[in-house]
Parts: structure tokens; sequence; C-alpha cells
């Protein structure tokens, strides 16, 4: 049976056909002369003319003959030729699921120019189909499942911006979602800072206005109080008092430079009213309260000038220095002139 197939199959030998009618050149071909069953392939019209021809190639629909399936097409192209010539195309995928040597009949295509108008027809062209010699003896087997090849750096390459703009706007989309969940705006304005001097000097001004311990509110007196003494020396002075104790703070204010004696009294009297007021249920009198806050304003007036007095003898030092260096540069050239 093989071998009439080999010997049709050479009796219908699928070429080219080709006609020169009026210098126009046509044919027929399949890619391959042998293909297994389910396989698909090419066919292909072709028409070469001069330019301007009107080619009509012929419109098949769901098979061409029997047993062989159209899959797509036609596929229509136009190329021209290093020799100035066109060349026309219609290429149709086709398929076959069944033995045998089919022939693809002549077939007409249509050329239409300035002075001719030809139905041409193609030759013949045959193809075998085959298919795997299956032995029986050796029983049946399962499917053989595909292999997990692993993933190149080229296959993930054209993914990877994607992957980075999905990372980004889930970044953007939590960062959002954060900001919504804790009530704040989504974009905030640079706060003006304010100088530590400004900040407590404003605290005891709105302290003196609210009149608390007049109103028989000493605790929340003398809490604002200590806490407005408390965060200028941690700002100013670099005091950690908001974490400290009152004898922890007391011991800070000794060692430190800008604060004298008279001053650590003050707020050593300061911190003790507060602590018992807060912890003792301590009740001062009228003047003592107003004296306490007295003391809070001298205090922070005091160590805020002997600050500003440190800061301008370090530039006075430092321009000193500067000018110091300027004439011994000075000096040195006018030895090096003479």
């Amino acid at each position: 049976m093989k071998f009439k197939y080999i010997l049709l199959f050479f009796f219908l030998l699928p070429f080219a056909g080709t006609l020169d009618a009026q210098n126009v050149e046509y044919g027929v071909m399949v890619d391959t002369n042998y293909m297994l069953v389910g396989d698909q392939q090419y066919l292909t019209f072709v028409v070469r003319g001069e330019p301007g021809l009107n080619i009509r190639f012929p419109q098949l629909k769901d098979s061409v003959v029997s047993g062989v399936e159209i899959i797509s097409g036609p596929l229509r192209d136009s190329l021209r030729d290093a020799d100035g010539r066109w060349r026309y195309e219609a290429k149709y995928v086709i398929t076959a699921f069944d033995t045998g040597v089919y022939v693809i009949p002549p077939m007409p295509i249509t050329v239409e120019g300035e002075e001719y108008n030809n139905v041409l027809r193609t030759d013949p062209v045959a193809f075998v189909v085959n298919t795997y010699q299956v032995d029986l003896q050796q029983g049946y087997h399962d499917i053989v499942m595909p292999y997990d090849a692993p993933w190149i750096l080229a296959e993930i390459l054209p993914f990877l911006p994607w992957i980075l703009l999905g990372l980004a706007i889930l970044g953007i989309a939590w960062w959002l979602w954060q900001r919504y969940r804790k009530n704040k705006p989504l974009f905030e304005s640079k706060k003006e800072e304010i100088p530590p001097y400004v900040v407590a000097i404003r605290s005891l001004d709105e302290i003196k206005e609210n009149k608390l311990w007049q109103a028989g509110r000493e605790k929340e007196y003398y809490t604002r109080l200590t806490d407005t003494v408390r965060l200028y020396l941690d700002n100013e002075l670099g005091i950690p008092a908001m974490e400290q104790t009152s004898g922890e703070t007391l011991q800070s204010l000794e060692q430190c430079p800008e604060v004298e004696d008279r001053e650590r009294e003050k707020m050593a009297n300061l911190l003790s009213t507060a602590d018992f007021v807060k912890f003792a249920k301590h009740t001062p009198l009228q003047s003592e309260n107003a004296y306490h806050l007295d003391s809070a304003y001298d205090f922070i007036h005091t160590a805020h000038q002997r600050v500003l007095d440190e800061k301008a003898e370090e530039e006075r030092r430092r321009k000193e220095e500067e000018k110091a260096l300027a004439d011994a540069g000075t000096q040195e050239r006018d030895k090096d002139i003479h």
C-alpha cells in the first residue's frame, strides 16, 4: 500500500505550475510533499507579473478537497522582486486527519490587466499524509505529561516593567490607605519651625490667660506649667526632662552651664510644689501659684538670653580665629616676597 502511494506521488509530483501568458507567471505550491496526520502546512497561490494587475485568487471556504481542511486563510500579500516585477500571493493553512495521497485539482486564477483578461488554471498538486507506526504488541501507555521547564531571564524581562509597575501601584495604594485610616491629609505642607523659646513663652501666655488655678484647677495648672518648662529644657538646652523625674531633671540642671544657682532653686521649688499638687493633693496659696508662673517666665527668659550670649561669643571667637589665620597667611606671603 505504501509503495502505491509513492508511485502515485511521483506520478503527480507537485510543482509550481507556470505559464508565460503575456509575461505573467502563476502557480500553486505546498510547503512539503510529505506530512503526518494532523500536521499543518501552507497552500500558496502565486502570480508574478507587471505592476497594476488585478488578481482574483480562488475563494476557498472550509476545505480544498475531501479530507483536506482549511484552518485559516486566505492571507494575502504582495511584494516587489529584484527584477521590478510584482509577486502576489494568497496563503491558506491546511491540514488532514486521515492518511493517503491528496491531489489538489487545478484552480482558476483570474488576471486582469490593461490589455488582457485571462482566467488561468493551476496544475494539480499532490502530497502524502502518513501516520505513526504503532506496535500493538507493546500495549497501551499513559500520555506523557509536559516537562516543567525553569524560567530563564529572557522570559522574565518582558514582564519585569509590569511587575515593578504593579508593585508601585500596590505601594501607593497601601500608603493612601494608611493615611486615610489615620485620618491624615494626603499631602502635608511643610510646617514653619518655631524656636523653642517662642513656643515656651506662648504656652505660658496661654496658661496665664486660661486662669486655671483661679478656677480651682490647680492640678491641671501645674501639669501644664511643668510640661512647658520641661519641653523647653528638652528643645533648647538638650536636657531630656520630659522623660525624667523631678530629681533627675534637677541633677541635669546642675551640669547645665546656661542655668545658675538662682534659676535652679526656682525650678526646684516649682517641681516640688507641682509634685505635691499632683500626687499629694496639696492646695497652694494664690500668691504661690502666681509666684511659680513668674518663676517659669524668668527661668525661660534668663536661660534663653544665656544661650544667645554663648552663640554670640562663639561667633566672635570664630571670626577672630578666621582673622588670625588670614593675618598669618598674609605675613607668610610678605616674607616670601621679601
